[in-house]
Parts: structure tokens; sequence; C-alpha cells
């Protein structure tokens, strides 16, 4: 019994629909937890009653992270019973046997003796043909390893993104909700590498796909495909790193990876910005706030710069 949390921030009605559409015959309930402030959301539990009974509709009242949405939505769905939850996005486009075949792969997974923490689909970014890679932390290094769509079995990665993974309900009882201080930014990784700590592993599955997108604009830099954000959202990147360089559970492979990507980041991030100066401040306080552990939602006296 699989319950679908989304994530709603202002959301697109077309994108949305064509998810729900997507997704009224994989599971038994659809959970939307609105992060739109009070005031501007566009819509109710009416709105969605009427496209599908199983729709449950949320609001938080204000924007409280996609983690607290994420556990919002868990939590409903344990009340209810279900035995797994499929965590996604506002605008990921899942295929339409996407949760049959990812049941299908946990369980031979579990038959195989392997602990589950998530199984997700095959990545496929919506501006481009280019897919997920299954990811190895090294010291020093990361390996990613291509995934071909006529791969027969699932792939062990480190962490999976989190829209679109399916977990289930003894696997959360174990590992434990997504951490909420984060708000925003390396949640899923987090997660993921916390699993594998106990013991847990994640797979990426080729029999299945899902569209979704990444970033307000993709850029090539020395060979590499890069993200670009606001500078709000790179505030929670870097601080988010920063700050789970403090965590012991977070392993010396990834610790080691994450103490040269920050500084990378801040340079990098400035240097695409319309307003370096600025940018730079912003991220040097992410940095310093992540290192001194404050976590949560951006400051005010920083959210506009």
């Amino acid at each position: 019994m699989v319950g679908a949390i989304i994530v709603l921030y202002y959301p697109d009605e077309t994108n949305l629909k064509a998810l729900l559409d997507s997704l009224k015959n994989q599971v038994a309930a659809i959970y939307l937890i609105d992060n739109t402030p009070f005031g501007q959301i566009q819509y109710n539990e009416s709105y969605f009653k009427n496209y599908s009974p199983i729709c449950i509709y949320k609001s938080l009242g204000n924007n409280k992270g996609i983690a607290k949405a994420q556990n919002e939505g868990i939590s409903l769905a344990i009340k209810k019973g279900c035995t797994h939850v499929l965590l996604l996005d506002q605008d990921s486009c899942p295929a339409r046997n996407m949760v049959f075949k990812l049941i299908q792969e946990e369980t031979r997974l579990k038959n195989l003796g392997r602990k589950v923490a998530a199984v997700g689909p095959l990545f496929i970014e919506k501006k481009g043909s280019s897919s997920a890679t299954a990811i190895r932390h090294k010291f020093l290094h990361v390996e990613k390893i291509p995934i071909l769509k006529d791969m027969k079995e699932a792939v062990e990665t480190d962490h999976i993104i989190a829209s679109g993974s399916l977990i289930s309900v003894d696997s959360l009882t174990e590992i434990g909700l997504m951490m909420e201080e984060l708000f925003i930014d390396w949640v899923d990784v987090e997660w993921g590498l916390r699993a594998k700590s106990k013991g847990y592993s994640c797979f990426i599955t080729p029999s299945t796909i899902m569209k979704h997108s990444i970033g307000d604009e993709v850029v090539f830099f020395l060979g590499k495909k890069i993200s670009l954000h606001s500078t709000t959202r790179n505030y929670y990147i870097v601080r988010n790193l920063a700050f789970l360089l403090r965590k012991n559970h977070l392993d010396w492979n990834w610790r080691s990876i994450s103490i040269l990507r920050i500084p990378k980041y801040i340079v990098f991030y400035t240097w695409k910005s319309n307003h370096k100066l600025n940018t730079l401040k912003t991220l040097t306080q992410a940095l310093y706030h992540g290192l001194i552990g404050k976590t949560g939602a951006i400051p005010n006296s920083i959210v506009k710069k």
C-alpha cells in the first residue's frame, strides 16, 4: 500500500495535473503538502478531492522547507496504514508503471538479503536527454557509474534524489525521517548516507524512468554540467554542506569531497552572479552559519540579497 507525497510550492497547474494523472492508478493515496504561503495558495482540499478521491491536501501555511513537508506527508501516510511512501516533486513526470516496477525491484533485492533503504527510477533531465548516474564516494573523488535503460537489474548508489524514491515504512523506522533543519538541499543525500551508515543501500532501477528538472539554468564548466540556482538557493547549498561536515554519521569519503566542494561553490556561484559582491557576502555567511550550526530558513537579513 503506497502513499505518494507531493511537496507543493507555487505549483504549475498543467504539470501538477499531469503528475496526478500518472499516479492515480498506481498508489493508494496522494498526499499534497503545500509550502506556499497563506494568501498565495492556489488550491484547496476540495479542488484535489474533485480531481481524485485519493488526494489528501494539507497546507503548512508558509514555506517550512522540503524536509518538513516530506515528513508531514510521511506521518499522514503511516497513520493511514501505508507500507511504503513515494516522494515526489511537483514537476516530476513518472512513468505509468513506475510504482509497480519499483516494488518489484525492492522485493527482488530483499529476497537476495539486501537491506533496502530506497529504490528509485532512472532519472532523465527534462531539459536534455542526459540521465542520472549511480554515485559512490571515494576518498577525494566521486565514482560515477553510467546507467543504461537496457540494464536488467538495479544499480547500487550512495544516495538517490528524493523525487521518485520509494521507501518502505520499515526502513524509515530504522533510518529515521528527513533532517528538517536542513530546510532544503542535501536532504536526500544526508538521508541516503545516514541509511548507508546503518547498513542500508539505495538503488536506481533502469527498467523505469522519470523525467524531472533540476536548476534554473544548466551550464558547462571545465567539461562538467552544473545547475545554476538563485543566490538564496545557493545559500542553502553552501550552508548545509558545511553543517553536514559536523555530523559523525557521514563517512570521510564524502567529507573529503565536500571540504573541496565548498570553496569551489563559493567561487563559481559568485563568478556567475550579476551581483558578485552581495553573492560573495551571502555565501560567506552561509559557510559561517553552517560551521556554527545555524540551520532552518535563510535569515530575513540576507534573504533578498
